[in-house]
């Protein structure tokens, strides 16, 4: 953020975190509160460093949802796997913010001032355990600040990686309306969206105002098969592999000890689907799977506010917002035992006790007349939070609860009952590689799984603070304040799932939990001289088992109008989220394509035929809960300059450092590999790769902001930005004893995102551009020292443009285009390789969409 504010973004904050601060007589001017203090200041520009992304940025990106929004700022990372794939039964349909190289779960995500609830979907290993940005509405934020210090002495033991605040509109008199329409250059991905707020009553003259905003947003899928990247998962053209799955509608003999194919169809397979080692290979980027996720979604927004006095406000806010989506996976794959048919198969015969044949095999087939499996998501979200606030004697205080609830239901079909289905198998009841079975008795072993999940959140929080006495540098100011929090989680998974008992799906668990926690914090802002300003708060969390101090210590040193110098120190801890601890296990397919890792698991290694190693090995992944985990604790430090020539150049640089203990994490499937957690369960392969706390982490970066005005050119009045997020490590400790592994520059790490715009308005024309650079990474998630031969991915960059018109009395018009060079993701090994992944051949900090075009209307009055 720049240094000073503009009076633009001054009068933005002159919003109290969460409400509009009410423009009081006899409360201090221009005083206001900005997230990463509680103590309300006239400078906004503080000792932390905050990002702020206002009404006008948001509407120059051409978003059409938060997620896309938040994709568009570098300080943002990237690993959008909800949006864009289809099969994930806790994640498709949601994002979640991530900062600092952390997960989700580890940044504090507030409306307006206040926590929200975590999606109530999200998987054992504590993925996911984060806020679903898609339930708000884009077009009732004002604005969004991010602190990137941490916020644990403030906000709570869980803001880690910092905290970012979403800012819906107040104070609003008037109507607006918005509709959009957008598709890409191949006429797919097509997203239409209205918007509505209406606000009434002038809260300094009628001592009230109502606002009442609703947004419709829908858009359609986009199919891997139709970009020429992701159409296929044979990328033997590009020197990637032939990653289609040997779970064949034709079939494939499997050794019954390993599950690993031996190189013999079970029936004919047409020519273009056998692979390497005659192994019949099935396509599942052909059809069905998509490489960017549909959506419909309503939202809505009440606010009310209501002067009591001159001094004292009352206020009340509600937010609502429900999503329905459709997803779709290929029909079930599975092992079968089905009768031998041809004497080549005879090697690989079953053997019963006594060592006879039995005359059948497995198979590694999929069963194409069961039709293709489904889930119909519906996702609710609901948010209310009643307060009152003023200043009273000299003191600003608050008093707030809310209360939070994220609904979701899958509702899924064309699954099997496991004990049924083995029996049909078994028995040569069902032959996966025909469509003319018994329809009757296809019907007959089919089961509707339905997962229910339900998160809750209450919290009741105070505040008061003011001036506490006069120093030589100033007025000594202060706060202190309360929490009380309780959260709940219910994911119910249908009996056979949490069993794992329905084929087709992956072992759910249920859980039924809940815990409350309680906080008291402090905070002081000292003027240590008339140039240098200091910030001390602490925080004191109580959970049941755990309890935990944070402090926070920050300097801000201006030996001039123009430089100032900021740094920051701050200590956290994070609980482990309720399914971390009370969770089951879950199982999930995936699919081990290494050598050395075949090796291990007693696969044979072949050639391909070019001279590269090759093997498969179809394989499940087990997660799970750990109920001895320990809170993750954490240390930040912050080093900032902020620069200011006049009025026309600005700048700051912040470098950061997070170094965390006790990290909580899923170990990787090499990992667990190389360590032997797994066994053979007759042709299966299980790799255990439960929770457990890593010993250290740590993660570190610059970033840099810099803006330059130059009015009354030819080009008009111009403005030039320039973000940069750059990581300089990304690294971690598996045991206390371990050497450290870095990851920065791998897999879906890239070492920077950067973000170069220019803006010329010349009337009542705009035009914005910006161009958009994604750092390249080494193609391997396996951290350094690389793997021999590791290839590198190659930086990615898009350009977006954008023009609007305002001449018209209330209306608006824009028109824009994004990824204007129609730029597809560079090619990931590594992503194709693995089903850990999206298997589309590109990081999923891309998007597949290519050139998107869009036109905005907007009326007000």
């Amino acid at each position: 953020m720049s240094f000073p504010l503009s009076r633009i973004a001054l009068a933005a904050l002159l919003a109290s975190t969460g409400t509009a601060a009410l423009a009081q007589q006899s409360a201090p001017a221009q005083r206001v509160e900005i997230t990463g203090s509680a103590i309300k200041r006239a400078n906004a520009e503080g000792p932390a460093p905050v990002e702020i992304v206002n009404r006008q940025d948001i509407e120059r990106s051409g978003a059409s949802n938060v997620n896309e929004l938040l994709r568009s700022i570098p300080s943002i990372d990237i690993f959008d796997q909800g949006e864009i794939s289809s099969n994930s039964p806790a994640g498709s349909g949601t994002a979640n913010v991530l900062l600092r190289g952390l997960s989700e779960s580890e940044v504090l995500v507030l409306l307006n001032g206040r926590r929200v609830p975590v999606n109530a979907l999200y998987d054992s290993s504590g993925a996911g355990a984060a806020f679903d940005v898609n339930s708000l509405p884009i077009g009732a934020i004002e604005r969004i600040e991010i602190l990137k210090d941490g916020g644990s002495a403030i906000y709570g033991a869980d803001a880690v990686a910092g905290v970012i605040n979403f800012i819906t509109r107040t104070d609003y008199q008037g109507l607006e309306l918005t509709a959009n329409y957008g598709t890409s250059s191949r006429s797919d991905g097509t997203e239409k969206r209205v918007g509505m707020a209406f606000g009434f009553g002038d809260l300094m003259k009628d001592r009230y105002n109502v606002l009442v905003g609703v947004d419709v947003f829908k858009r359609d899928p986009i199919f891997r098969k139709d970009r020429d990247l992701t159409d296929s998962v044979d990328f033997r053209d590009v020197g990637a592999g032939d990653r289609r799955s040997s779970f064949s509608p034709y079939g494939n003999v499997v050794d019954p000890g390993t599950g690993a194919p031996v190189g013999i169809p079970y029936t004919a397979c047409p020519a273009d689907q056998l692979g390497a080692g005659n192994i019949c290979r099935y396509d599942f980027n052909q059809s069905i799977l998509t490489s960017y996720n549909g959506a419909d979604r309503l939202s809505a927004l009440l606010v009310g506010n209501v002067a009591l006095t001159d001094d004292i406000r009352l206020f009340a806010e509600g937010t609502f917002s429900t999503s329905k989506d459709l997803f779709e996976a290929h029909p079930v794959p599975d092992y079968f035992i089905v009768p031998i048919t041809d004497e080549a198969q005879r090697p690989y015969e079953i053997l019963d006790g006594d060592g006879n044949g039995t005359d059948t095999v497995y198979i590694a087939g999929r069963f194409m007349q069961g039709g293709p499996r489904t889930t119909r998501r519906t996702s609710d979200f609901f948010n209310a939070a009643f307060g009152v606030e003023g200043y009273t004697a000299g003191l600003d205080w608050k008093v707030a609860l809310s209360h939070g609830v994220s609904k979701v239901k899958n509702e899924d079909s064309n699954y099997f009952d496991a004990n049924l289905w083995l029996a049909a198998t078994g028995d040569g009841s069902i032959n996966p590689t025909v469509l003319t079975n018994d329809q009757a008795l296809v019907d007959s072993l089919k089961v509707t799984p339905v997962r229910t999940g339900e998160s809750k959140l209450t919290t009741l929080s105070g505040l008061v603070g003011g001036d506490l006495m006069q120093l030589p540098g100033g007025t000594l100011r202060y706060a202190v304040g309360f929490s009380h929090t309780k959260e709940s989680l219910r994911d119910t998974p249908d009996a056979l799932t949490q069993a794992g008992q329905v084929v087709g799906s992956i072992q759910q668990s249920a859980v039924d939990a809940s815990r409350s926690f309680s906080a008291v914090f402090g905070e002081l802002q000292v003027p240590l001289a008339k140039n240098l300003e200091g910030q001390v708060a602490v925080r004191y969390d109580h959970y049941d088992n755990y309890n935990q101090t944070s402090p926070k210590i920050g300097l801000k040193y201006t030996p001039m109008p123009t430089l100032a110098f900021r740094a920051s120190y701050t200590e956290s801890f994070r609980a482990p989220v309720l399914k971390q601890l009370f969770g089951a296990t879950e199982e999930g397919a995936t699919t081990i394509t290494e050598p050395d890792l075949c090796r291990l698991l007693g696969v044979p290694v072949t050639d391909d035929g070019d001279g590269n190693e090759t093997c498969l090995v179809n394989a499940f992944q087990v997660n799970g809960s750990n109920p001895d985990l320990k809170p993750e604790k954490g240390k930040t430090f912050n080093l900032g300059v902020i620069f200011e020539a006049g009025r026309h150049f600005n700048a700051s640089i912040d470098w950061w450092k997070i170094t965390k203990e006790d990290d909580i994490s899923t170990p990787t499937i090499a990992s667990a590999i190389e360590q032997g957690f797994w066994q053979n369960d007759g042709p299966r392969v299980r790799v255990f790769t439960n929770l457990q706390n890593i010993a250290e982490r740590e993660t570190a970066g610059v970033d840099v902001d810099a803006r330059l005005r130059l009015p009354g050119t030819l080009l008009g009045n111009l403005s030039i930005r320039n973000l940069l997020t750059y990581y300089t490590t990304n690294k971690t400790k598996d045991s206390a004893g371990a050497d450290w592994t870095e990851f920065n520059g791998t897999y879906a790490i890239p070492r920077f995102r950067n973000s170069f715009s220019v803006t010329s308005s010349v009337g009542a024309w705009a035009v914005f551009g910006a161009w958009r650079t994604v750092g390249g990474f080494w193609d391997t998630d396996r951290g350094f020292p690389l793997p021999a031969g590791t290839r590198k991915v190659h930086a990615h960059e898009e350009l977006d443009l954008q023009v609007s018109y305002s001449g018209l009395a209330g209306w608006e018009f824009t028109a824009g285009m994004k990824n204007v060079l129609d730029n597809a993701p560079p090619l990931s090994v590594q992503n194709a390789s693995s089903n850990s992944y999206s298997q589309m051949g590109f990081a999923e900090v891309y998007s597949a969409r290519g050139r998107f075009g869009y036109v905005t209307a907007k009326y007000s009055f």
